[in-house]
């Protein structure tokens, strides 16, 4: 049944597209997706006609449903009919509202996702966000340089008229080839749109330069910490390039940008502290930024709830111990959680911390009680962790309004909630 339906969507979608010819803007990596995504909608929705997938809808079943115009999929078949009467009728008839740009982020969850989607989402315009020394889903390829290589098919089928927007400072991405009009971003002088000036370490916001053709653009996002979000803005602004918006529209418009739920989202937590939540997701590369953003911050405390990071295969002992070692030289107390809890505790044990700092856990609820105990004013915690371990859970716990947890937390959908 899955083969049809994912034969059915291809289909349907392939005669959307060409019924309506809308203007593609798809984004793959291994992290960043979907901030990136909801940057570009937050920051252009003014200027353009704009729709962009929903949440992380970004498989072979998922990423066709934006071009449908549907926000999730179906759970009974019943369902999943009425999604598929739902495209019959955008061929057989017409939507005078269709979008003008179209915004869909794609995964690499396993070889060849890449290839089978770009086949039939012809994008105008491509986005590669980064890859890192070990993304996600790395333990279905046989190295880091073949995760590249399947995100690298995105750009590489690109015609010359089409765009890609490509981060210099991953080396991995830097040594892409494609016949696509190229913009570069990134912190390197050598980046076609130069992140310069940046000032993340404060609670107030995002304070960075963009360097593009010799101008220095200035800009400060108030809601925004962290040296992704630099790179995030950088990519966004290379979008405004390619669909011609005049620069000032773009400042505007990058000041509108701000961090999506899960992904060092900032939230008041019990005892007057402050939460960065990343609960979302985690790799080792998002999951060493989000140490790197905790270190710049002033708190009373910092306290770090790390929980696995998942699907990197067999370099999971070496970078959970790295994570480990790191978190030990910015926290006053570490809570892990999952599986490689105890290998991550004995690691921040073996560069300095002590027992009464550090804690393990194989449940995210297990730690709540522990955590509460700790928690005093002024403290800075950040969570993290992969989907799988739910690391929400314990943001909820020591958020100061759990009754909002609906509007500022990820997975609170009944469905999720099942789980």
């Amino acid at each position: 049944m899955r083969n049809i339906l994912q034969f059915l969507l291809r289909i349907i979608t392939s005669m959307i597209i060409k019924k309506y010819n809308p203007y593609i803007i798809a984004i793959t990596g291994s992290v960043g997706k979907t901030s990136t995504k909801e940057a570009i909608y937050s920051a252009f929705s003014g200027f353009r006609e704009i729709r962009k997938s929903t949440g992380n809808l970004n498989t072979e079943i998922g990423a066709p449903l934006v071009f449908l115009g549907i926000e999730k999929p179906g759970e009974k078949l019943k369902e999943w009919a009425q999604i598929l009467f739902r495209g019959l009728f955008l061929i057989f008839w017409r939507d005078k509202n269709y979008p003008e740009i179209i915004v869909v982020e794609l995964a690499a969850d396993k070889p060849g996702d890449i290839s089978y989607l770009s086949r039939f989402i012809k994008p105008n315009l491509a986005i590669i966000t980064a890859i890192g020394r070990t993304p996600v889903h790395v333990e279905f390829y046989e190295s880091p340089a073949e995760v590249a290589k399947e995100k690298e098919k995105l750009i590489s089928s690109l015609p010359e008229s089409a765009g890609a927007i490509l981060n210099k400072d991953d080396q991995y991405i830097a040594e892409m080839k494609t016949k696509a009009k190229k913009i570069t971003f990134g912190f390197s002088k050598y980046a076609d749109v130069v992140i310069k000036n940046f000032k993340g370490d404060d609670l107030k916001g995002l304070f960075l330069e963009i360097e593009y053709k010799g101008t220095l653009y200035p800009l400060h996002l108030p809601r925004c910490i962290g040296k992704h979000f630099a790179y995030i803005v950088s990519s966004v602004f290379a979008v405004g390039v390619f669909l011609e918006i005049p620069i000032k529209e773009i400042q505007e418009g990058l000041k509108k940008i701000q961090p999506t739920k899960g992904r060092l989202f900032r939230l008041k937590g019990i005892n007057d502290s402050v939460i960065l939540d990343d609960s979302y997701n985690a790799a080792p590369s998002s999951m060493s930024s989000s140490l790197d953003t905790l270190s710049e911050l002033e708190g009373s405390k910092k306290i770090a709830v790390l929980g696995d990071m998942l699907e990197i295969g067999r370099y999971a002992a070496e970078e959970h111990r790295e994570i480990g070692k790191k978190a030990a030289g910015i926290c006053d107390y570490l809570f892990f959680v999952g599986d490689w809890a105890n290998e991550m505790k004995k690691s921040s044990l073996l560069a300095g911390m002590k027992e009464n700092q550090v804690f393990s856990f194989s449940k995210a609820e297990d730690l709540i009680p522990k955590i509460k105990e700790v928690i005093s004013c002024k403290d800075l915690i950040l969570v993290k962790g992969s989907q799988g371990i739910r690391l929400e859970k314990v943001v909820f716990a020591i958020m100061d309004n759990p009754e909002n947890a609906e509007e500022l937390l990820v997975r609170q959908s009944p469905q999720w909630k099942k789980r």
